[in-house]
């Protein structure tokens, strides 16, 4: 027991007829005896050597001390107000205990419920199925999908459905300023824009001039008649 009250008017009333050192020994006694919550041994030697009292005057008013608020029974010395305080401390302390407890075992059981009911719920997220944000309606595609999506429209399939998943992942899938409502549209018209250049420029790849054009028309269709079997240079090589 670390803390007790402590009533000055009892006290003073009780204590008046002391010296200063027999309250001070008296003080000592009463803090040992709530701080161990046990009556004093009953060993003279032991209490003085516990309470620091070595000199003769220490230790008569050591023995003025016990004889006026002590009792002595069983080989120990017994205070009365503090073993009612102790007893006091000690119900109390009980109670406190009990309540505790069973505050816990409510919220214990509030929580066990709580869990039990969960238990009972379906899961709120589907782990194999692609996140999607239902507010915008959109969710990226897989180079997979973007791959099928090509397949059969464009003669290189895999390397523009690269091209689109780089494209749009680098400008966070925004179309113009407005953010991608749709991957499939998107894919449509990147093939459509493709098929009219003629040439597979898309986005990300160096704009091909008039001039750069027509030398590649020239240069297919020297190939295509080109009784020699020579090939056309394949660089943007001005054509003779």
């Amino acid at each position: 027991m670390h803390y007790y009250q402590f009533n000055i008017g009892d006290y003073r009333r009780d204590t008046a007829h002391l010296s200063h050192l027999e309250h001070g020994i008296y003080r000592s006694l009463i803090d040992t005896y709530m701080l161990e919550e046990s009556p004093l041994p009953g060993d003279m030697k032991e209490l003085e050597r516990k309470h620091s009292i070595r000199t003769a005057n220490e230790k008569k008013a050591l023995r003025n001390v016990l004889n006026d608020f002590f009792k002595f029974e069983n080989s120990m010395f017994l205070h009365s107000r503090c073993d009612e305080d102790i007893i006091s401390y000690r119900d109390k302390s009980a109670k406190a205990s009990k309540s505790a407890k069973k505050r816990w075992e409510k919220d214990a059981n509030a929580v066990r419920t709580h869990s039990e009911g969960n238990a009972n719920h379906k899961p709120l997220t589907i782990n194999h199925k692609p996140i999607t944000n239902k507010k915008k309606g959109f969710s990226k595609p897989t180079i997979t999908e973007l791959e099928d999506a090509f397949a059969g429209k464009v003669t290189d399939a895999g390397h523009q459905a690269g091209l689109f998943l780089c494209h749009y992942e680098s400008n966070g899938w925004r179309v113009g300023r407005n953010p991608m409502k749709s991957w499939q549209h998107a894919v449509t018209s990147w093939i459509a824009r493709s098929k009219q250049h003629g040439t597979g420029q898309q986005f990300g790849q160096k704009a091909v001039s008039k001039s750069e054009r027509r030398d590649e028309a020239a240069r297919r269709y020297l190939e295509e008649n080109n009784d020699d079997g020579v090939a056309w240079p394949t660089g943007h090589e001005v054509s003779p």
